[in-house]
This record gives structure tokens, sequence and C-alpha cells, in this order.
């Protein structure tokens, strides 16, 4: 995939190989600037600076430990109870005049195992619809799109809403959580390895679900499959391990990133995930 025509390639960077792309207010979704991350007093993450766009698919690589999954929830606020963060994370996705309950309120999250509740499908999906307080009326027709787009209204049974939810496949419960998330009407997915435990098949499906999100969303994707962000992702963003702690050490669209990556944490990372 090719990057949005919209970015502007700022020739100041906060090091020298983490682009600053999305300069102008209308294409810039997120900011973050002088983020650190402690476990207590310990620094276990740090990023000077980085944007994302409004929409399109950020792949975020590195090796294990190096806070891609820290990193994610950080922006949301789903932090531990015993991490804390400081820094400037500057959101603008989302409509101003929408105020919601949270910050975590403007996220759907996706995690590597899917998170659906006990209960039937319908009951699973009537949660983000409650919470925004949409009207009774309307929930069966939104439901049912929402199964639509992520394909799985084809693989129900007829009356799929009394259909337990935990008797899905994997991937299926996958599919449904990414449908729960866009029942909460949000501008930002982030998906953290949301196929490393599925197969093939399966894997694809998610896939072109993350591809199609991309085109109206800002999808943030955790990644250790090399082939994946090259399949899907507009941007990679790759994270390494520094003197005990994780850190930034590239950003760039994918096509260029893959084509000649420029830090030699990247080049390593590649070289010993291919073996060239």
């Amino acid at each position: 995939m090719t990057a949005q025509s919209l970015i502007t390639n700022d020739p100041s960077v906060n090091n020298a190989h983490v682009q600053l792309l999305f300069s102008e207010p209308e294409c810039c979704g997120i900011r973050i600037k002088d983020l650190s991350i402690f476990a207590k007093k310990k620094t276990i993450l740090t990023v000077d600076e980085i944007r994302f766009p409004k929409t399109g698919v950020v792949a975020i690589m590195g090796p294990s430990g190096s806070g891609k999954s820290t990193f994610l929830k950080a922006m949301s606020e789903l932090m531990d109870e015993n991490l804390s963060h400081k820094g400037k994370i500057d959101i603008t996705c989302f409509d101003a005049s929408n105020q919601k309950e949270s910050i975590c309120s403007h996220f759907a999250m996706v995690w590597q195992k899917p998170t659906v509740f006990p209960c039937s499908i319908y009951d699973n999906l009537k949660v983000p619809l409650r919470k925004r307080k949409v009207a009774h009326k309307e929930w069966r027709g939104l439901m049912e799109q929402a199964l639509e787009d992520v394909g799985l209204m084809g693989e129900l049974d007829e009356q799929w809403e009394k259909q337990t939810a935990q008797r899905l496949s994997g991937g299926q419960q996958q599919r449904l959580s990414i449908a729960m998330g866009l029942l909460k009407d949000s501008n930002i997915f982030l998906f953290d390895e949301p196929t490393s435990a599925l197969d093939p098949i399966s894997t694809d499906k998610i896939e072109k679900i993350i591809e199609n999100l991309g085109k109206k969303k800002l999808v943030l994707l955790v990644t250790h499959s090399l082939g994946q962000a090259k399949r899907v992702s507009d941007y990679s963003a790759m994270f390494h391990n520094h003197e005990d702690q994780g850190a930034l050490c590239e950003f760039s669209s994918s096509q260029a990133f893959f084509k000649s990556p420029a830090s030699p944490q990247s080049r390593e990372f590649i070289m010993m995930e291919t073996g060239v």
C-alpha cells in the first residue's frame, strides 16, 4: 500500500530515522511528544515525538519487550495499576464537541485473545449501543450491518441473536470483537497481535477488515509478522530495546520502510525475522 498524498515530509526530525509526517492539522490525527512510561519509578518506554494520520493503518513492530503493547495502553488510558506516564498525547481524530466519558471511549480495542462475553451474540453487540444510548429500535439494523462488515452475517445461524458468542471459532470471535468496536463508533482502532493465534484463512479475513477500516479510520496494529505489516499497513513504526527500556527508532511510510529500512535496529530486526 502507498502513503496518502496529503502527508508532508517535514525535514525536522526528533532523531535520524523518525519522520515527522502530517504537519498539517487536517492530516494529523494523533501527536505524541516527550512520552515516557514508568513501571513504578523505572522508565520502560520513551517516545520523543511521533505523529499519526487521521486515517490509515500504522504497523507497530519490534522485538518482545520493546513496549509496543504498553504504547497502545498509554494512548487509550488503559494503563496497568503499576504503570504511569508523562508527556503530551494530543488526539484530534474525533470531534471535540463529542464529549465522551473518557479518552478510552474514543478507542476500539482488539487484543490477542478475543474479548467476548459469555452470553449471546446479541447481548455482546448491545453493550456498545447501550453505552452510546442508541435508541433500541435501531439496534438490530446496526448489529446486522456490523456483522455484515466483518463477514460474519453469512456464517451465523438464521436466529443468530440467540447463538452463544463463546461457541464461535477463535477467528469468528475475533471478528465479533471488531463488530463490537464498530458499534462503539470509534475513530481509532487499536489491534494488539489480533491474528497471532489464528489459522491463515482467519488471518486473511482479519487483515482484509483492517485494510478496509484504514480507509475511514486510524488503525494502530501491533504485529510480529513482517508479512502482515507489509500487506496491510500504510505506515510503519519500529520500536527497539535500548538500555533496559523500549524506544521508538523509526517511523516512515511502509513503502519506504520495506524498500530500505533506515535504522540499524530495523535492518537487524528484519534480518532476524526473515534470515535475509
